[in-house]
């Protein structure tokens, strides 16, 4: 079982229970996903790092937290400086969807738990007619 098996599952999973996005994509980091086109509405699906917690018997046994980025783009022409509540408009039913499809979520894969909503390292962010929202999952892996 590969280190990154969750990454197409994550893809899948997005895909499944969150219609009416254009696209799912795999960006190595949040940087190279705001150089891309981001073609909305769209998800990208970052792996983020590993969070490592406690180990149990001589170091030989570690409970590691692999952190997931979901990160939702969103480009509205009518969205401008001054008023940008309607670009926020059209993220709130995706971001429902991305919530729902995510807490919780079972990969059901050997060693893999659940995943778990956590405090994101990255802010919402954009600029007139663009905005990304970004949301972390972590999922407990024994290692």
């Amino acid at each position: 079982m590969g280190y990154f098996v969750l990454e197409p599952i994550l893809v899948d999973h997005i895909k499944q229970h969150v219609p009416g996005l254009v696209e799912v994509n795999t960006p190595f980091n949040i940087e190279e996903m705001l150089e891309a086109s981001n073609n909305s509405p769209s998800v990208s699906v970052i792996y983020y790092d590993d969070r490592v917690s406690t180990d149990a018997g001589r170091g030989e046994m570690v409970v590691t937290y692999q952190q997931w980025l979901i990160v939702l783009s969103v480009r509205h022409s009518g969205a401008q400086l001054q008023e940008t509540s309607l670009i926020r408009k059209e993220a709130e039913p995706f971001i429902d969807q991305i919530l729902g499809a995510m807490k919780g979520f079972n990969p059901a894969i050997t060693g893999f738990k659940t995943f778990k909503r956590t405090n994101s390292p990255v802010r919402v962010g954009g600029k007139a007619g663009h905005c990304y929202f970004p949301f972390m999952f972590e999922i407990q892996k024994l290692i």
